[in-house]
């Protein structure tokens, strides 16, 4: 199925959630792209909106290559085959920026807002 818009996609998508609406559900959303959905499904379904902020951590050396990801909350998905083989000190200190600069974001997007997760 091909969608004009983010929106479009959403809006889509929410219809097909609608026996959803009503129930004690909470739409959560990745940041960038999956605010737009999020958003649509959320209104449709009259449901409150949540973000999952996560920051990629790339391998020193080449860092496009993703071998970890952190949450705000400091939960980490990493290959961890290539987390052993890098600098400890370096890890540690990147991670603290990155969980860092989740935060930040989330305080951006969500201007104060309450948090459900």
């Amino acid at each position: 199925m091909r969608f004009e818009s983010r929106e479009d996609a959403g809006i889509k998508l929410a219809e097909k959630l609608e026996k959803f609406r009503g129930e004690s559900v909470v739409v959560l959303a990745l940041p960038r792209g999956g605010v737009v959905l999020g958003y649509e499904i959320a209104k449709h379904l009259g449901a409150p909106l949540d973000l999952i902020i996560t920051r990629k951590i790339g391998h020193p050396t080449s860092p496009e290559y993703a071998i970890c990801a952190v949450a705000e909350d400091g939960h980490m998905l990493c290959n961890e085959e290539e987390r052993s083989r890098i600098d400890k000190e370096w890890f540690n200190k990147t991670v603290a920026e990155e969980q860092e600069e989740a935060e930040r974001r989330r305080k951006l997007y969500l201007k104060e807002e309450e948090s459900y997760i």
